[in-house]
């Protein structure tokens, strides 16, 4: 008898020691998956021990049993919480979506997508990059906060920063405990995510997000902002696209400035604003001095490189009112509102002179020819301006090249033989006209 009574003990004593292992386990993996609190972590670690040290089975079972209604409560808990949380996402994707189908304005689509993702995800700081084809590198288009670029001034491939590498590697990044010193720009970041916005495999962007706190972000937020990414990924390409569309629709593609018809769209316009407001505009006309030589000479390949310098020349010159479009060939056009003849003969006088002294590709020395016009003075309508400027600039060709002129007679005046002083005038006659110091 004694001896079942012992082996049953020992039974006991290991039945016991295996339990209160397996409960401590149990605790340490409740309390890891924050589905216990500290509090409670330590209290049913103590009772655990306290009632296997007692070896009294009645106080075993009980100790069991409470733990297994707290696992019970926690999963439910945590069950809901999970619901709760889908709810919220699909929530999140739906806006997301909604928003990407009925907008293409850039600007709102990315400040309300930042709106959607600070519901969703309690970032500090993010900044949106998009990637700049014409470029080749990445750009920030919009930010909240701080802009948030680690490793600033390290260059990849696609531009500077930790934000360039993601978008070469196309992978999603999660950070949860960065340093938390400070850093260049006197910012603070504990955690970041970076994800990359990519569609059938054509980067678009890169979408960064940073909390100064510690494990602030954690896998479930890195996989709603991918989501979230890809939807907004595909909106914006098409955005882009339509951006495109329109660019190529009134820009010239080797030159960079306005086409003929956008131009003359615009002229249009500034005529009957012009004619409504009786304020005066400006026209300038010119044309590469000897164009076709260098063509011959030098191929075509030199005569577009020539080309396109010149209209970043003419980019760079131009004011913000100001509309310059490639009118055809070697031949450019100039809308200069607010700004009477005489003032636009000045401005083309500035413009030639600074295109004389340009070193154009493979050291090549360019002179351009330039006719003015001006409303009302040199006509009211879009045929008789054109026309004007056109016979000013023939005239410029014709008295030399490398000159601006403008028609002497005003176009609206009665037709009658002018003297002799009143002649065209060649450019050196127009500069004597104009106040001293003007000329370049």
């Amino acid at each position: 008898m004694r001896r079942r009574n012992g082996a049953g003990s020992r039974q006991l004593v290991d039945a016991t020691d295996k339990f209160r292992k397996g409960q401590l386990r149990l605790i340490q993996v409740l309390g890891e998956r924050k589905l216990l609190s500290e509090k409670e972590t330590r209290a049913l670690g103590e009772s655990v021990e306290r009632a296997a040290a007692q070896k009294r089975s009645s106080d075993v079972l009980a100790t069991a049993l409470s733990l297994n209604n707290k696992v019970i409560r926690a999963l439910s808990h945590d069950s809901a919480a999970d619901v709760a949380r889908q709810d919220s996402e699909l929530e999140i994707l739906f806006e997301v979506t909604r928003l990407m189908q009925s907008n293409f304005n850039r600007t709102d689509v990315v400040e309300k997508l930042l709106d959607l993702i600070c519901q969703a995800i309690p970032f500090r700081d993010a900044t949106l990059f998009l990637w700049n084809e014409r470029r080749g590198e990445l750009q920030p288009i919009a930010r909240r906060g701080r802009p948030i670029d680690l490793i600033p001034g390290v260059r990849f491939d696609h531009g500077e920063g930790f934000s360039s590498w993601v978008a070469k590697q196309k992978r999603p990044v999660l950070l949860t405990e960065l340093h938390r010193g400070r850093r260049a720009d006197n910012s603070v970041v504990g955690s970041f995510m970076s994800v990359p916005m990519v569609v059938q495999d054509q980067m678009i962007g890169v979408l960064n997000l940073s909390h100064p706190r510690l494990r602030a972000f954690n896998e479930d937020h890195l996989r709603l902002l991918a989501l979230i990414a890809g939807q907004a990924a595909a909106t914006l390409q098409r955005i882009l696209l339509y951006e495109e569309m329109k660019r190529l629709a009134t820009t010239d593609d080797l030159t960079g400035v306005c086409n003929r018809r956008h131009f003359l769209e615009r002229l249009q316009h500034e005529i009957e604003r012009a004619r409504r407001y009786q304020v005066p505009f400006g026209l300038m006309f010119l044309d590469i001095d000897n164009f076709k030589e260098l063509n011959d000479n030098f191929g075509h390949q030199v005569g577009d490189r020539v080309l396109t310098e010149l209209g970043t020349i003419l980019k760079h010159w131009a004011r913000s009112s100001d509309l310059v479009a490639r009118y055809g060939g070697e031949e450019f056009i100039v809308l200069l509102p607010m700004t009477d003849r005489h003032g636009a003969s000045l401005a083309a006088e500035r413009l030639r002179a600074r295109i004389q002294q340009h070193v154009f590709y493979r050291r090549k020395r360019l002179t351009v020819s330039v006719g003015v016009a001006g409303y009302p003075h040199d006509g009211d309508s879009l045929e008789g301006l054109l026309g004007c400027v056109d016979e000013a600039l023939y005239m410029a060709k014709n008295t030399g090249r490398n000159r601006v002129c403008a028609l002497g007679e005003p176009r609206n005046a009665p037709a009658q033989a002018a003297p002799a002083s009143e002649q065209p005038c060649t450019r050196l006659e127009e500069l004597a006209r104009a106040p001293s110091g003007i000329a370049a």
